[in-house]
């Protein structure tokens, strides 16, 4: 049987980059990030972008943490946007399990939310859009030229 899971970011718990994939609060695995990396390009990306190619996800260092933060990189490895194991920006960095995309420093800082599932698949959530790039359109933003 297919189950939804929570997830939250290994090193904000001391951990190494990648999630701890938790089942009914009790961590079924851990997914180092050259598995989860190559699962979110996989599974995940398809559901972001009209057009996911050139797209890429990077961990970055922040304030002196190793692998803090997450990012999505477009084709021209510039910033796209931020991704969040776990925590919600928009409901002040609550823990709630979810795979978060948008931007920290402009509201709404959630563009589009995920749950992942027990067979590694992922389902969007009510967002503020049906991918990241009408987001983008929709809001003046600019967007990469394709």
């Amino acid at each position: 049987m297919i189950s939804p899971q929570n997830v939250i970011w290994g090193p904000r718990e001391g951990r190494d980059p990648g999630i701890r994939v938790l089942q009914d609060e009790v961590e079924a695995k851990f997914i180092p990030w050259i598995d989860l990396e190559r699962e979110l390009r996989d599974r995940l990306m398809p559901q972001l972008f009209v057009d996911p190619s050139g797209f890429t996800f990077v961990t970055r260092d922040y304030h002196g943490k190793s692998n803090w933060l997450v990012q999505l990189m477009d084709e021209d490895g510039e910033w796209y946007c931020d991704v969040w194991f776990g925590v919600n920006p928009d409901n002040g960095w609550a823990v709630d399990g979810m795979v978060h995309f948008g931007e920290a420093d402009e509201e709404p800082h959630v563009w589009q939310s995920y749950q992942r599932y027990s067979d590694g698949t992922y389902r969007r959530l009510p967002s503020w859009a049906s991918s990241l790039d009408e987001y983008k359109r929709r809001e003046g933003k600019p967007t990469s030229q394709r």
